[in-house]
């Protein structure tokens, strides 16, 4: 991997200050990528329990309109 570091061979304190910048630069995508994975989890099951018919809500002891009050709930509250 070409990083900025290995490319500016000056000194190293701003190498080292470089390399923190790249590490939060990763931590802060993997940290976005995270909350997207879990907004789309969230969405496809708001999605599936949706399509689930009264009876089979009243088994699993669910209403519809709990359903619909969930599914109003704002997906980055997850």
């Amino acid at each position: 991997m070409v990083t900025i570091a290995r490319l500016y061979p000056g000194p190293s304190g701003f190498r080292d200050y470089v390399r923190r910048l790249e590490r939060q630069a990763v931590e802060l995508l993997r940290a976005a990528l995270e909350r997207l994975y879990r907004w789309d989890g969230a969405y496809r099951q708001a999605l599936h329990i949706a399509e689930l018919d009264d009876a089979t809500l009243k088994d699993v002891g669910l209403t519809r309109q709990q359903i619909n009050r969930e599914a109003d709930r704002m997906l980055w509250r997850v």
